[in-house]
Parts: C-alpha cells; structure tokens; sequence
C-alpha cells in the first residue's frame, strides 16, 4: 500500500461521512428509548457510587482546635501561609476516585462561652497537614469525636442573649 493509496482512502472515507452521520442519526432516532434508559441508569449508579464512596470519608474525620494566645495578631502572610496549608490538606486526601465531598476541609470559627477558636475538621488521612503549626502564638489542641455539637446552633437577629441583658433592663 503507497502513501497515494492512503489517501485515497481517507479522502473516500471522509466523502462518505455525511452518509456515515444520517445512518448513525437514523439508528439513535429508532432506538433513543433504550438509549436514554441506559444513560439515565448510568447517571442513577454513578451517583449512587459516589454517595457509597463518599461516606466512609465524611464519617471518618479528625478536627484540630487553633486556640489564639494574648499576643496573636497575624500578618498577610501568616494567613496566606495557613490557606496554602489547608488546600494542601485537601490535596493529600483527595484520590481520584474519591468525591470531593468527602476530602472537604471544614473551618469554623467558634466561641463557647470563651475566647473564639478556630476549628480546622478534615479527613483523618489528612492530619498530618491538618496539625502542622499554621499560626505563630497559638495552641493545637485536638479534638475529640464527643466535642462537636449536638445539635445546630440557634442565632437570633436583633436578640441579646440572657446573660448580656443589664440588669436594669430584667427588673
């Protein structure tokens, strides 16, 4: 076969593509009820698949407690520094099979009756990054699986809690 011969070929084939095209038309229109079966239950197992996936991760997760000192006040860079530290703990849990549902990091800024913390809760695989000193002047303290909440926080607009109203006001 010559280099002529080839191209003689590809340029028969490519003439018969329309042809090629409306036989490939005809087929999908007189079987698109079976076609759009398959693909609706392809989409129906690939979700189902990533739920089954996602859930040993989003159940087995560690969190890391930042407690700020008396001198913490953190420059630009210490915070673009801490950022940078919290995309590489997703990376390091995230597989490519996994859902990113389930290597999410979570941040949360909390106050319980005391100073405000920042909560760091992420997948266990990742808590080596997780625990790495991202701030100068603050305390790591893990946390423990009965230390999260119970039940979802009430906040109320407008409302000061009990505790703040003055006294005056009470009587």
């Amino acid at each position: 076969m010559t280099t002529n011969d080839v191209i003689d070929e590809l340029i028969d084939t490519a003439g018969k593509l329309p042809q090629y095209g409306q036989t490939a038309m005809d087929w999908a229109m007189e079987n698109a009820w079976w076609v759009l079966t398959l693909a609706a239950v392809g989409v129906l197992v690939g979700q189902l698949a990533r739920w089954l996936l996602s859930r040993p991760t989003l159940r087995d997760r560690s969190a890391v407690e930042v407690l700020p000192t008396t001198g913490f006040d953190p420059v630009l860079e210490d915070v673009l520094r801490f950022a940078q530290q919290l995309a590489r703990a997703q990376q390091n849990a995230s597989r490519w099979l996994l859902p990113a549902r389930g290597t999410a990091v979570r941040v949360r800024l909390m106050s319980t009756g005391g100073p405000l913390t920042l909560r760091v809760e992420g997948p266990t695989r990742a808590v080596s990054v997780l625990r790495h000193q991202g701030y100068a002047n603050c305390e790591l303290r893990a946390v423990t699986g009965d230390a999260g909440q119970t039940e979802p926080p009430k906040i109320r607009l407008g409302v000061m809690p009990k505790a703040a109203q003055p006294l005056a006001a009470a009587a």
